[in-house]
């Protein structure tokens, strides 16, 4: 067809855009711009400068993307005569291209090459001309999939549409998604039959063709798992799907992350093996799982200081194959300034679901936080945990004895505990996330009438999330809000570790550990049956390893949710080390006037 230009498969793609770029020294078509003045020629090798006018934005950065004699400019090369000369002759051809992805097919493009200043001067005047628009979209969708949800809204909105201006870059997106719904609904020799662009230059439209045939739907097979450490059918539990069901690339994900959370295998591959599919029909996909075990034996130990803390020590150890079911146990032991415990757990994984798992736990603590408390408790009891819909969800039973001394309270108590908690964490980065959210809901309560010495309940609430504030900064904002259910009189009975206290590294700066809260008829702090502490920080990083930290905190534990807030203002630096994110704070107490600044330093992750 005269005039008509099919554009097949994908584009050339410029640096950073995705995109093309051309320079064109004469074309048809398009206002005519007088050309750059000319530059005296001089001889021998120097470096050039490129002056681009005419187009700005996301043209502009893709012409040069695709300029080569840009990128001489950029490493600032030495050109010969001869070298520039065939640079500058294949800069009008560059800009062409660069230009078609966006739309513009008849720019004029006028050129001047010179010397000035002891170096070449390059200058390309564009004028991008008409633009290219879409008088027809024609995608359609066949094989087994033609009636499939997700294909048919992937066509509904395609992006683009009669009286569009023809953009390739949209184009070629939409092609990958129609391929990754494929592959990830188990469409797996799908492709395209036609993927077309029809340009007729002549009226500078486009016509958008696509013919896209899903094929047969495959299923899942067997699922075999190379591993000689644990048992075929404890190994069974962990997959999320039944030989037989559609297959689909959410589910094999899912399957490593089962594997994955485990505590048997360094490392997790699962790889589908289609050219081996069989079953009846021959569409049942066999599943391969590659498993590398981990030791069965690990211990460790670590040295550390907090603020809240003082200095820190830990030991751990833990027994990841107790049996060829599964079975583990961990055993930990630490120590600061303010207190020193030892827990162990014993766990049966896959426990009522795939990803459940029954811990018996047990421990012996004593907490010295303050001179005017002091408590000495040992717990033991089932938790039952699992995800659901995203969330991790515990539920525990709990026998906890507890001899404690909070200012003038004093006692011995016994509590029967059953709890829940659910606990879901999003982030784009476990040590340094610009992206993320945090969220977790505790309940826990006893009761007289069943061997606990008093009768409550309490929620706590947690939430923290962070947010990008560009390529460098970020902002995190943090609240915790609890509430304690009790009878009039009976709070002071119940041991400090269920009373709430604020104040530290982790709760409200500028004040120490547990240092907020009411106090008693001597002044010293003994907690409340509420707690609202929140923060909002920014950080902006400096470097690649360090950033810089602004923040206020606000909070106090309390009688009433109407007591009096505290609040802190303060600064810090952040260095991203290899074992976790490092802090170091400085915070003022702007609500207690002649309050001492203090320093905060803490590590671990943001969420």
């Amino acid at each position: 067809m005269d005039g008509m230009t099919a554009w097949r498969g994908s584009i050339r793609r410029g640096v950073g855009l995705g995109l093309g770029l051309l320079t064109i020294a004469a074309g048809a078509g398009g206002a005519q711009e007088p050309a750059p003045a000319p530059v005296p020629v001089e001889t021998g090798a120097a470096p050039v400068r490129v002056e681009i006018t005419g187009v700005e934005g996301p043209l502009a950065q893709n012409v040069r993307a695709l300029l080569r004699i840009a990128r001489e400019e950029e490493a600032k090369a030495e050109l010969s005569s001869s070298r520039v000369r065939q640079l500058d002759g294949q800069a009008e051809g560059e800009i062409r291209l660069a230009l078609q992805p966006f739309g513009f097919y008849k720019p004029v493009i006028r050129r001047a090459l010179g010397r000035e200043g002891g170096r070449w001067l390059a200058r390309y005047a564009i004028d991008a001309g008409p633009p290219t628009i879409v008088r027809r979209v024609d995608v359609r969708i066949g094989g087994e999939g033609a009636r499939d949800s997700a294909f048919i809204d992937a066509v509904a909105e395609f992006p683009l549409a009669p009286g569009d201006t023809l953009q390739h870059l949209p184009y070629d997106l939409a092609k990958l998604k129609l391929i990754a719904i494929a592959a990830d609904s188990g469409y797996l020799r799908a492709g395209f039959d036609t993927s077309t662009i029809v340009v007729d230059r002549a009226a500078d439209t486009a016509a958008v063709i696509i013919r896209f045939d899903t094929g047969p739907r495959f299923r899942f097979g067997e699922v075999a798992f190379r591993q000689d450490v644990l048992d075929e059918g404890f190994l069974a539990t962990r997959i999320p799907f039944e030989r037989g069901e559609p297959y689909r690339q959410d589910k094999l994900l899912e399957l490593q992350s089962n594997l994955g959370e485990d505590p048997y295998f360094a490392a997790v591959e699962v790889i589908p093996r289609p050219e081996f599919a069989g079953g009846p029909d021959g569409r049942q996909v066999p599943i391969e799982v590659q498993l590398s075990a981990r030791k069965p034996r690990s211990y460790e130990g670590g040295l550390g200081y907090g603020t809240d803390t003082g200095p820190r020590g830990r030991l751990a150890g833990r027994w990841r194959r107790l049996n060829r079911n599964g079975h583990y146990a961990e055993a930990e032991l630490t120590a600061s300034l303010i207190e020193q415990s030892i827990t162990t757990r014993y766990a049966i994984p896959a426990f009522g679901h795939p990803t459940g798992a029954l811990t018996f736990v047990a421990g012996y603590a004593i907490r010295n936080p303050d001179s005017a408390q002091s408590s000495r408790s040992w717990l033991v009891g089932p938790r039952l945990s699992r995800r659901r819909l995203g969330w991790r969800e515990t539920f525990n039973l709990q026998y906890q004895r507890e001899a404690f001394e909070v200012g003038v309270d004093s006692g011995t108590t016994n509590l029967l505990t059953g709890g829940a908690s659910w606990e879901r964490t999003r982030s784009d980065s476990r040590i340094f996330p610009s992206s993320g959210l945090r969220l977790r809901l505790d309940l826990v309560g006893g009761s007289k009438q069943v061997y606990s010495s008093v009768t409550f309940g309490q929620v706590l609430v947690h939430v923290k999330a962070i947010r990008s504030l560009g390529p460098r900064a970020r902002v995190l904002a943090r609240v915790e809000l609890g509430r304690m259910f009790v009878g009039e009189g009976v709070f002071r009975t119940l041991p400090p570790t269920y009373r709430f206290f604020a104040g530290g590294d982790q709760s409200v700066r500028g004040f120490r550990y547990q240092d907020l809260g009411p106090t008693d008829v001597l002044g010293n702090v003994v907690g409340g049956p509420n707690l609202l502490t929140g923060s909002l920080e920014a950080d902006y990083r400096l470097l690649e390893r360090w950033a810089v930290a602004a923040f206020t905190d606000a909070g106090n534990a309390s009688n009433e949710f109407a007591g009096a807030i505290e609040q802190s203002v303060g600064a810090g630096i952040r260095w991203i080390s290899p074992i976790g994110l490092v802090r170091v704070d400085g915070a003022i107490p702007v609500s207690e006037p002649g309050a001492p600044f203090r320093i905060h330093f803490s590590i671990g992750p943001d969420l």
